[in-house]
């Protein structure tokens, strides 16, 4: 299983930010998919569950547009951003199924998650083709923020 995680393509566009300005309101990661992206990053959650071990996966990500930015309206669209250039799925499963972190490294960021949060994590993905968003998974301290919006480009 973990070489089908390895071989797999991820088609469509990933787009990670986080803001710089204003970041009591808004704290944390934000992303959104299209609906290609949302299809595959739902295969390769679906081949991580499957796996009987830990598995990561490295995903690039694209430069979100002034449309995207504008979808959780920091500043009417206009606050400061910094975009990540790859995304680390990587589901731990020896954590606790509720364990959750997103972890900064320079351009990327990090995403563990435990099994429950997979799931979580499944429906978020696949709600933002459909126009779900404005909602946050985070770990049980209110940290590790990674906030879910639609695609303002559709």
């Amino acid at each position: 299983m973990k070489d089908q995680i390895e071989k797999l393509n991820i088609t469509g566009k990933v787009y990670a930010w986080k803001y710089l300005e204003n970041s009591r309101n808004y704290p944390g990661w934000n992303f959104t998919v299209d609906k290609k992206a949302s299809e595959s990053l739902f295969e390769l959650l679906n081949l991580m569950d499957k796996c009987e071990w830990s598995s990561k996966k490295e995903i690039q990500t694209s430069i979100p547009t002034e449309n995207q930015i504008k979808v959780p309206n920091n500043q009417n669209g206009n606050a400061k951003w910094k975009a990540a250039s790859k995304l680390i799925f990587n589901l731990k499963k020896t954590a606790e199924k509720e364990h959750w972190e997103v972890i900064e490294k320079e351009t990327e960021i990090e995403i563990q998650f435990g099994e429950n949060k997979l799931v979580e994590f499944e429906k978020a993905i696949t709600g933002i083709p459909k126009g779900k968003g404005d909602f946050a998974i985070s770990s049980d301290s209110g940290e590790s923020i990674l906030y879910f919006w639609w695609n303002g480009n559709n």
